[in-house]
This record gives C-alpha cells, sequence and structure tokens, in this order.
C-alpha cells in the first residue's frame, strides 16, 4: 500500500458542519478501502476564480494509505460528490505523522474555535525588494549599449 495526500476543496456552506465534511471524506476513503493517517480541516479562503458558482471554499487535508488501483475511484467519487468542489491526489511516500503536524498551520486548527468572521488571520507579506523596474519596451534608438554599438543591418 502505498501513501498519498489528497486536498479537498468544499462548498463552504456545507464544510461550517466540521463532522458532515469530515464523514464525506470518510465516506470517499472508505469506498476505496483506504487507511486514514491523517484528517484535518484547513480554513476557509476566497478563490481565485469560481468554481462550480462559488466564491469561497473550505480546504481539507487528508493523508492516506491504499493501493495504487483505487485512487482512480477516489478521484472519481470526489468529482461526484455535491459537497466537494475540487479534489487534488499526489503520492507521498515517506512522509511521517510528526512532519504532516509540523507543516500543518498553527494559525487555525480545525478543533479550535475560529475568529468572528470565521476566517483564520492573514499572515504578513513578505517586504518587497525596492529595485528599479525595466522599461516595458524600448522605442526605436533607444536602449543601444555604448560599447556595443548598433545592431547591423542584415540587409546590407
Amino acid at each position: 500500500m502505498n501513501q498519498y495526500e489528497v486536498m479537498f476543496l468544499f462548498d463552504p456552506t456545507f464544510a461550517s458542519d466540521l463532522g458532515a465534511a469530515k464523514a464525506e471524506v470518510q465516506r470517499i476513503l472508505s469506498r476505496a478501502e483506504a487507511e486514514i493517517v491523517f484528517l484535518e480541516r484547513w480554513e476557509e479562503r476566497k478563490l481565485a476564480y469560481e468554481i462550480k458558482g462559488r466564491k469561497r471554499g473550505v480546504y481539507m487535508l487528508t493523508y492516506f494509505k491504499c493501493h495504487g488501483s483505487k485512487i482512480s475511484g477516489i478521484e472519481r467519487d470526489a468529482r461526484l460528490s455535491e459537497p466537494i468542489l475540487r479534489a487534488l491526489v499526489k503520492r507521498a511516500e515517506g512522509i511521517t505523522l510528526e512532519q504532516i503536524e509540523k507543516l500543518m498551520p498553527q494559525a487555525r486548527r480545525a478543533d479550535e474555535p475560529t475568529e468572528d468572521d470565521g476566517h483564520a488571520p492573514r499572515r504578513p507579506r513578505a517586504p518587497r525588494m525596492d529595485r528599479e523596474r525595466e522599461p516595458a519596451a524600448v522605442g526605436v534608438g533607444e536602449g543601444v549599449d555604448p560599447d556595443i554599438g548598433d545592431i547591423p543591418d542584415l540587409d546590407e
């Protein structure tokens, strides 16, 4: 049996009930006879683009063990599930439970209460490097390096 990681993206109205979301993941994985190693709710986030008419989604990370031949069934069941907007399955060999828990966001765990608005606090952005911008386009006769000179015309 191989170890896999799957990130489920749930409809936020369905995933507000943590038990129902976990039950849906367990239902899909049990159909594939998978052994769940780790199951954790991440956060609700604004999506980059609408998926099935939703602008927000709740992520749920799961690590499980199963035979490789069962992965296509898991992907199919996730596509057919109404509350699941998307799912991405990847192979995750050699990752231990301690490593998984270390990588989990510490800002908000699934068992802890959420903030008033239901969102995890935003992380501060890294400071931008101050640098001069290159011109977007160079006009005719501009940007000629004096050491190189003009570029010879190939028609001559």
